[in-house]
């Protein structure tokens, strides 16, 4: 049921435990958390929108990626591949679950006025109110090829002098940069008509549109799935981003090659490095068929 209808997971489970607001997220929802926080006012400013007051005070990426298998959206995300953001007020939690973990703790310290309470409620309705009604789902891939791309250059600094070839990734990530762009067109072109003509005036054809154009952005991510699972962690299937193996909070992008990269740089062999080459073949694969999907090529 979760992998052939469920369209995105919003997590709460620390929704507030201080001042400072930070987010975290599959990258097509980018756009859509930072549309929303344009909307809600700063808790601790009224006089900025939570927008302004995030991108004032954040000095690295405004949206961090999911990656952490200790928390509640890794079944999700890593399992199954659903779109999912995390966001919350609080930069560090003292007392997370400790015996003073408790509503004296947040009424004296943690939200005294339960302004950030209000602020988070807010934040998550609008999002979810969005997902829910919004007759195109608002999601955005061109923001996914971006982040990869980023990815991808960080993958060339890690990589040693060993004729790695990295030509199929690059290819499969333009391919899908090109996926994104085009869709976001279809989207907009049958948003404008959707305008002239009136939801309720659009033919039944038209519906069938709509509804084939939103499981192509659905299905997208579960495109960066892989049955048989990452070097070790079998479980975890997602081969885009990951739980970081040296912090059980962070995130890996590319966990699959990365682990490929540690174990043949420790054991120096040959077939080592091969394993790696086939971890790149395996995420230029998957990229493809996420390419595929939003081109509407696979049903």
């Amino acid at each position: 049921m979760l992998a052939s209808r469920a369209i995105a997971y919003l997590n709460v489970d620390s929704a507030v435990y201080g001042p400072g607001f930070w987010a975290s997220a599959t990258p097509q929802l980018d756009e859509l958390l930072k549309q929303a926080t344009q909307q809600v006012q700063d808790p601790d400013n009224s006089s900025q929108t939570l927008y302004q007051s995030w991108v004032g005070s954040s000095s690295s990426p405004m949206i961090d990626r999911l990656g952490s298998g200790e928390s509640d959206f890794a079944a999700f995300v890593q399992h199954v591949g659903i779109p999912a953001a995390d966001m919350a007020f609080g930069k560090g939690y003292p007392v997370y679950h400790s015996m003073y973990d408790d509503f004296i703790w947040m009424q004296k310290f943690g939200d005294p006025m339960f302004q950030r309470h209000v602020a988070v409620a807010s934040l998550w309705g609008l999002v979810a109110l969005w997902l829910a009604d919004a007759e195109f789902l608002p999601f955005n891939y061109l923001s996914y090829a971006l982040e990869l791309q980023r990815h991808m250059k960080d993958l060339e600094d890690e990589l040693p002098d060993k004729n790695i070839n990295l030509a199929p990734l690059f290819k499969s990530i333009e391919e899908f940069k090109k996926a994104a762009t085009k869709i976001n067109s279809q989207r907009e072109v049958s948003m404008t008509i959707e305008q002239h003509k009136g939801w309720q005036f659009i033919g039944k054809n038209d519906h069938f549109k709509v509804r084939e154009l939103n499981d192509r952005l659905m299905m997208a991510e579960r495109a960066f799935t892989d049955q048989d699972g990452l070097l070790g962690s079998s479980w975890y299937k997602h081969l885009i981003y990951g739980p970081s193996k040296h912090d059980d909070y962070g995130s890996k992008s590319f966990p699959g090659i990365g682990e490929a990269i540690e174990k043949a740089k420790s054991l120096k062999t040959a077939e080592s490095w091969e394993l790696v080459q086939h971890e790149v073949w395996r995420v230029a694969r998957a990229v493809r068929h996420a390419s595929q999907i939003i081109n509407g090529e696979l049903t």
